[in-house]
């Protein structure tokens, strides 16, 4: 049978099909008997995880698109209307072949790409961290790798979230407001985990958002002079007097860890900067 697995989760579903060539040749036929489609228009508006760099997103091929629309149109024609519609918008039908290497797909605020080892142009397994590798239970070969990271709708909801706070903390006492956005970030770093290192808009937002919150608490007492708001008053624990806030705006290289640099001939070729402050004090 070609449905291979399926997973429902309240309003959304996940369906792995396999074809064979006739299966998949008959299905495409189908399709495009009721569906013609003289001038190749089926590429265009088919989704793509554009999340994702642009050699590991879905290459469009001819066959691999018709077989999508196909697959999508198949289901679609099964599921009676009075019960539910899948919307194509909302959607992504993800192909692997001999021009697709990857399978994509998002899953609670995860996206996945899962890449075989077998269609890696090195034999090497990547080592960082928002990578998963993947076992066959059997005969416990690694035989894949999935690499993780957070999806758009996810940020959306974090940056939601951090304007609520935002909106919504009128005339409360500062600590109220760091305490939730401490709350906020626990909750994100602690369900994203290794996922949030490799997604680059998620680091950029967070320094954005925490900057909203210290920008909050110096309103509220009416000034916005580093001077008299060194780090010191945001991040130390609320025993010693300060808000107690957690920081992942910080992303900045330590200077404790340029000594490896030392010891490379690459050195750093890179870092991220994220939240400074005027006073050019070390954070």
């Amino acid at each position: 049978h070609p449905i291979r697995l399926y997973c429902r989760y309240i309003d959304r579903l996940w369906v792995v099909f396999r074809f064979n060539k006739d299966e998949a040749r008959d299905l495409i036929q189908r399709y495009l008997t009721e569906n013609p489609d003289p001038n190749n228009e089926n590429i265009v508006g088919y989704n793509n995880k554009n999340c994702w760099p642009r050699d590991c997103r879905m290459r469009r091929m001819k066959h691999d698109v018709n077989l999508g629309r196909a697959t999508f149109w198949e289901i679609q024609n099964r599921l009676p209307r009075s019960l539910t519609t899948l919307e194509w918008d909302s959607s992504f039908v993800s192909v692997f072949s001999k021009d697709n290497p990857n399978l994509l797909f998002n899953m609670c605020g995860f996206e996945v790409r899962i890449l075989p080892k077998i269609r890696m142009f090195s034999e090497e397994f990547s080592q960082k961290e928002g990578v998963w590798r993947l076992q066959n239970e059997a005969t416990k070969e690694m035989t894949a790798q999935a690499f993780i990271r957070v999806d758009d709708e996810a940020l959306k909801k974090f940056e939601n979230r951090i304007r609520q706070v935002l909106m919504s903390s009128g005339s409360t006492t500062f600590t109220k407001i760091a305490n939730k956005w401490n709350t906020t970030v626990i909750g994100l770093m602690t369900y994203f985990r290794e996922a949030v290192i490799h997604t680059e808009q998620l680091l950029d937002l967070l320094v954005k958002c925490e900057n909203k919150i210290q920008t909050r608490i110096k309103i509220g007492l009416n000034s916005k002079m580093p001077t008299r708001f060194p780090p010191v008053v945001f991040y130390t624990p609320k025993e010693l007097g300060g808000l107690g806030m957690l920081s992942m705006g910080h992303i900045l290289i330590p200077q404790s860890d340029l000594r490896y640099s030392k010891q490379t001939d690459t050195g750093i070729t890179h870092f991220r900067s994220g939240m400074s402050h005027e006073e050019d004090q070390m954070i």
